[in-house]
């Protein structure tokens, strides 16, 4: 599902219309990687993170905070393909919307 290394996305919204996406950008690089996960988890670096320390996995230099994501929520991490289509999804929104209002 997921690659190592490979850039991955996750989008938030500020309302519940949907409309502005907010976007952060994520590498992944692991499964499990402790031994406290009771269930499968995939684990995602801060791009910045990443570019400016290397992965936390191979470094203690730099921010060390990643994000964890199980199998409820990892459909949140989107690959280039997954973000393109969300990105255009909320482009209908807000035409529609738009035109509803005006």
């Amino acid at each position: 599902m997921f690659t190592k290394g490979d850039v991955y996305y996750r989008i938030t919204y500020p309302n519940i219309d949907m409309l502005y996406p907010s976007i952060e950008t994520f590498v992944f690089i692991g499964m499990n990687l402790s031994d406290e996960d009771e269930e499968d988890t995939w684990y995602f670096q801060f791009a910045r993170s990443y570019a400016k320390s290397g992965s936390v996995l191979e470094s203690s230099q730099g921010d060390r905070a990643v994000v964890c994501a199980t199998n409820k929520d990892k459909e949140d991490m989107l690959d280039l393909s997954g973000l393109m289509s969300e990105l255009k999804a909320a482009s209908v929104r807000r035409t529609k919307k738009s035109q509803s209002s005006g």
